[in-house]
């Protein structure tokens, strides 16, 4: 027999009780605090169709850090034909991370009208503790896109990630390039 009152429904029934006893339709919406046996607090709530659904705050802390961390976005000035210059440094020593993109704009790059600076993009890691060039590809101003997808997917890294770049003319010293990426830590 189901209980009286509201209170009875929540006072020492399970999830799985309250829903056997009382039916989908009457607990589609409810909320309920339980009481784990380490005594700490689980919400319990029903979505529209009567389905029990249980948030644990141990889990909510896990899978909070999924949403990422904060998108960065900045740019970096420098001499880019005078010698190859850092743009950004992703990530910690030792510290495991998930890149999930890293976009790189050039616009800025070749503003002497000529067109055609070729851009090359290096970046590098330390593996078994040495830095190790780990990426290189040239971009052509004016042919490829100004917006260079360098990193569209996952990709893990445990050490600092640090991208460069060169230009093969002068003018393009004293100029910005754009970056914006996407960390998960892990």
């Amino acid at each position: 027999m189901p209980p009286n009152t509201e209170e009875d429904k929540v006072r020492g029934l399970s999830p799985y009780d309250l829903r056997r006893i009382l039916g989908d339709e009457t607990v589609a919406g409810v909320k309920l605090l339980g009481k784990k046996s380490d005594n700490t607090f689980e919400n319990i709530k029903s979505d529209d169709e009567g389905r029990l659904q249980v948030y644990d705050p141990k889990v909510t802390s896990q899978t909070d850090k999924l949403a990422g961390e904060t998108p960065v976005s900045s740019s970096t000035t420098a001499d880019w034909n005078t010698d190859e210059a850092n743009i950004v440094s992703i990530g910690a020593d030792n510290t495991k991370y998930k890149l999930h993109s890293l976009l790189l704009n050039i616009s800025a790059l070749d503003n002497d009208g000529a067109g055609g600076s070729a851009i090359t993009i290096r970046m590098y890691m330390e593996v078994k503790g040495t830095e190790r060039k780990v990426y290189e590809q040239t971009f052509i101003q004016g042919t490829d896109p100004d917006g260079l997808w360098i990193v569209n997917g996952t990709l893990g890294i445990h050490e600092v990630l640090r991208v460069t770049a060169q230009s093969d003319k002068a003018t393009d010293n004293g100029e910005a390039i754009d970056y914006d990426y996407m960390l998960e830590a892990m």
